[in-house]
């Protein structure tokens, strides 16, 4: 679905099988997922920095389709030599070749706090066009509480939907979603049906959305195994998106507001933690999803992309920690493979 070879080509085949699986869905044939997000038991956790040390290759993995094993792409994959990583779930693999390095709880359905904008980001891109404007309305000034996370936009600016995609994604602007969603589809429950309805089209048995920001709500879950492939898809299939998370700081001016500026979440991207090759993605947080975050980054000509769900420790820095660690063991086993290719292609 999100690799049709133009955008108008793409939103024309989503707008037909969307109405295609409304039938089907009318018809009581499909069923979309159901039931609570699973609770998370708040607990402390005390911050372990990452071992400096690269991990040699474990043991090749088979990505194959079909029943859940310990070899499926969410099957448990722990591999000895792996570092210990303190989130409750976590993911790693390579979205080109689909291999998969890490895989801890993935079948997990859990609260993934504001990574659900990634979703919101593909849907908005998908069925809305980045220069149409939008003009932010009560609702999205209501997000504005003192406790949610807000890009603080102006009620009655208007802004492209390129820019509330820079203040959705990051300064995790709970605002800024509440506004994509009544500019792209009228209401915010309109567009958290898309967000299903994408969902179900993508084949993500284990993900459902009933907000568009990711605050906590019974039946708002997805896993990492689900969350790394929606990642992997907003990144190949979207340049707009890709620039967006990799963007340390965005500067925009209106009439009404004057200049705004957002800066990342993302703390790979800044000097506090500053992983070479970062490319995204997106934090989160909630009190029931603790601290979220999902990652990429290249090097030499690879791509990682990662999921942490469930970081308990009281300040949010160990998701840094464990990334950098799994991105380090990652690329470790990714040189290692290279290496015994070329050995086996008779390359230096």
């Amino acid at each position: 679905m999100a690799e049709a070879k133009t955008p108008h080509l793409r939103q024309a085949y989503r707008w037909g099988a969307l109405l295609l699986l409304a039938v089907v869905l009318i018809a009581g044939l499909v069923a979309l997922p159901k039931g609570p997000a699973a609770s998370q038991t708040a607990h402390t956790a005390r911050i372990q920095h990452a071992d400096g040390s690269l991990h040699t290759l474990s043991a090749p993995l088979n990505t194959g389709h079909g029943a859940v094993s310990e070899f499926s792409p969410y099957g448990q994959l722990v591999p000895a030599d792996a570092p210990k990583i303190y989130a409750s779930s976590a993911y790693l693999m390579d979205p080109v070749t689909g291999e998969v390095f890490y895989s801890n709880n993935a079948l997990d359905e859990v609260p993934m706090a504001s990574t659900t904008k990634i979703m919101t980001a593909i849907v908005a891109m998908t069925f809305g066009k980045p220069d149409q404007k939008i003009t932010i309305g009560h609702d999205a000034f209501l997000e504005q509480n003192g406790e949610n996370s807000v890009a603080d936009l102006t009620q009655g600016d208007m802004l492209t939907l390129k820019d509330l995609l820079y203040a959705l994604l990051l300064p995790s602007g709970d605002d800024a979603a509440v506004a994509i969603a009544d500019g792209v589809a009228g209401s915010q429950a309109s567009f958290v049906g898309m967000m299903n309805m994408e969902a179900a089209l993508l084949g993500l048995d284990h993900t459902h959305y009933t907000n568009v920001h990711g605050l906590d709500a019974t039946g708002h879950y997805t896993t990492v195994g689900d969350l790394a492939r929606i990642a992997s898809i907003a990144i190949r299939n979207f340049p707009l998106f890709a620039q967006i998370v990799k963007t340390p700081t965005y500067v925009v001016s209106t009439p009404l507001h004057g200049q705004y500026t957002w800066q990342t979440t993302n703390e790979l991207l800044t000097p506090m933690h500053d992983y070479r090759g970062t490319i995204g993605v997106k934090t989160g947080h909630t009190g029931n999803a603790g601290y979220c975050l999902v990652f990429a980054a290249t090097r030499n000509g690879a791509t990682l992309i990662g999921v942490l769900l469930g970081e308990q420790d009281q300040s949010g820095e160990q998701r840094f920690y464990d990334a950098t660690a799994l991105l380090n063991w990652g690329f470790a086993r990714e040189k290692t493979i290279s290496t015994v290719m070329n050995a086996i292609a008779g390359k230096n």
